[in-house]
């Protein structure tokens, strides 16, 4: 069981790293080639900015850029925790190290959006328009959030009675 669990791991690790470049390629070559705004399409202000004020899309990719860089790190991280799985390293103190990460990256996720959503307004208000607070507030990521620190929890408890278990015997 081990072994294939290993195999999967490989594969999920490979799998990760096509998706991640795939997905950065995707919205590259639409930017580049097709002059197409594929970054923030579930914001109704951003997308109307990015249409009508072309002077400030710098600034609204600067905006962007925070989470260009937390896809590359939970790309990355993700890739390493896939890496341990492969080495049979399941509930080791790297496994563990990488799955913390993933939920850090994931809880910075959380207020970035909130200031994502301040910085696009207040540029709105730039541009002439009355300034329209819209802040975006997921219920769902929270919830994602706390099941995955309580994962988290339940793996280092049970790693530490496994432990005590092999002391005892």
């Amino acid at each position: 069981m081990s072994q294939k669990i290993q195999v999967l791991g490989t594969r999920l690790r490979w799998s990760v790293l096509i998706v991640s470049l795939a997905a950065a390629c995707w919205l590259l070559i639409n930017f580049f080639l097709f002059d197409k705004n594929l970054f923030n399409s579930s914001n109704l202000l951003f997308q109307e900015m990015w249409a009508e004020a072309s002077r400030y899309r710098p600034l609204l990719l600067l905006g962007q850029l925070p989470f260009f860089l937390l896809f590359g790190l939970f790309t990355y991280w993700l890739w390493r925790l896939f890496g341990q799985y492969a080495k049979g390293d399941f509930f080791g103190r790297e496994s563990d190290r990488c799955y913390l990460w993933l939920i850090w990256l994931y809880g910075v996720f959380i207020p970035l959006r909130v200031m994502e959503s301040i910085w696009i307004s207040y540029l709105s208000h730039l541009h002439g328009n009355e300034l329209t607070l819209l802040i975006e507030f997921d219920i769902g990521r929270i919830f994602t959030l706390f099941v995955l620190v309580s994962i988290l929890y339940i793996l280092r408890a049970a790693k530490q009675i496994d432990q005590e278990n092999k002391e005892f015997v």
